[in-house]
């Protein structure tokens, strides 16, 4: 099929694939600063930005063995967290969505409150944590502070819900949400707890996993998490989303190479023995399913508006288009396409403003 005439029946299968379901994300929440980093400073109203993350590591490595000043300006404080903002994307088309997560120990922290609003039901077993998030054209660099996410563990969540009311509401939930893996030690406790209710279940939920950014976890705990994520496959199906980098990291816990993005992706896919991988760069995005790999180019802008939370936007639109009966490289082009308006505009679209957009870009 051509590149235009799948992207345009995508947005059509979007429009008439969409009906209410249920959805559970979590586990996370942060603070996000967004944050650009100065070049020159012309006065007090005006400064060119470091463009680029290596335009802004020769900065760094100048200073090594002198020092260096370095001027932050934040532009605004934003809801953050990879659970936060994929959930945030699917409550814009308008999914029926509880989250459990990290957003105020004893009350909904501000910044989350208009998030919570209209929400199906929301658990917070923790402070947010708080993440300066450098942005660059090319990319960002964030900057987290997460202890509190240490009470983000199985033991805390069913103290405030029991295993009994939970197995009620799995049991119509369409799809749950695993998100920051690698900032929530206590990830692996959770998913071994879904796992046990999953066996009582006579159709557990869609599973998502987006392991955020690994290379801060040892070999070993990396390799145990594929090992749980191996073992929910027979449970039920189980979409693991990374970016390129992500990816990268996977392979080397795996001690394989490859380079094409395509053929990486049917390899890990082949290896954990899972439903889908999804790999997203920023030029487009590659799926891998038992029958099927497949790559298809994005929308991609030299000028982002913003980028903190384009990936967590893809995973939000693939999951989207997935719901919705769409074939994997629909998927795809619902992913690409969400994370395309979002990095223009700086927020995510509703149902209507993705399909439109995607409607004009295969259109110009």
């Amino acid at each position: 099929m051509e590149y235009r005439d799948l992207v345009l029946q995508a947005a059509a299968g979007l429009d008439s694939g969409w009906h209410q379901q249920t959805l559970l994300l979590g586990f996370d929440g942060f603070i996000d600063e967004i944050i650009q980093v100065v070049d020159e400073r012309e006065n007090p109203d005006r400064f060119t930005r470091i463009q680029s993350i290596n335009a802004f590591s020769e900065r760094i490595a100048r200073a090594s063995g002198l020092s260096s000043n370095l001027e932050l300006v934040p532009l605004h404080v934003k809801l953050g967290g990879n659970g936060p903002i994929m959930a945030n994307a699917l409550k814009a088309q308008e999914y029926r969505i509880f989250y459990i997560g990290s957003l105020g120990k004893d009350e909904i922290n501000p910044v989350f409150r208009d998030f919570v609003q209209g929400l199906y039901r929301v658990i917070s077993l923790a402070d947010p944590g708080h993440t300066d998030a450098l942005e660059f054209y090319d990319g960002k660099i964030m900057l987290g502070k997460m202890s509190s996410l240490q009470d983000v563990n199985w033991d805390n969540l069913i103290e405030v819900i029991s295993e009994q009311e939970l197995t009620g509401i799995l049991s119509e939930t369409a799809l749950i949400g695993f998100t920051n893996w690698t900032m929530l030690i206590g990830m692996n406790s959770i998913i071994r707890g879904f796992s046990e209710i999953f066996g009582r279940l006579s159709r557990p939920p869609l599973v998502f996993i987006d392991l955020a950014d690994p290379q801060k976890r040892t070999r070993e705990d990396i390799l145990e998490v594929l090992g749980l994520i191996s073992q929910l496959e027979k449970q039920t199906r189980v979409i693991l989303g990374m970016n390129k980098h992500e990816s990268s990291l996977v392979m080397e816990v795996l001690e394989k190479k490859e380079e094409n993005i395509t053929e990486r992706a049917m390899l890990i896919r082949a290896i954990l023995g899972i439903s889908a991988v999804v790999i997203h760069p920023v030029d487009g995005a590659a799926v891998a399913t038992p029958g099927l790999a497949a790559w298809l180019n994005g929308p991609y802008t030299l000028t982002p508006r913003l980028t903190t939370g384009a990936g967590d936007n893809f995973n939000a639109g693939f999951c989207h288009a997935w719901l919705c009966g769409l074939s994997p490289q629909e998927c795809l082009a619902a992913g690409v396409g969400t994370s395309g308006f979002y990095v223009r505009n700086g927020y995510s679209p509703s149902r209507q403003e993705l399909t439109d957009f995607m409607r004009r870009w295969v259109s110009v």
